[in-house]
């Protein structure tokens, strides 16, 4: 499951907006903010190699334990 809490921390941490990981992802800015509110819990690998890449972090980082 991905932390979405930490997602928003790291995002915040770099300065950046929803929208900014949005256009740099190309992962729409609703399914970020539902990623950090925790509304998906789910997103497939892909999304989060590409949100853990564009966060400057591991994969293992973004995933609950």
């Amino acid at each position: 499951m991905l932390n979405g809490l930490k997602v928003r921390e790291l995002r915040n941490i770099k300065g950046y907006t929803t929208l900014d990981i949005s256009n740099l992802t190309h992962i729409s800015k609703s399914y970020i903010e539902e990623l950090e509110r925790g509304a998906k819990k789910n997103p497939s690998l892909n999304k989060v190699v590409v949100l853990a890449k564009v966060l400057g972090v591991k994969v293992d980082e973004l995933i609950l334990n």
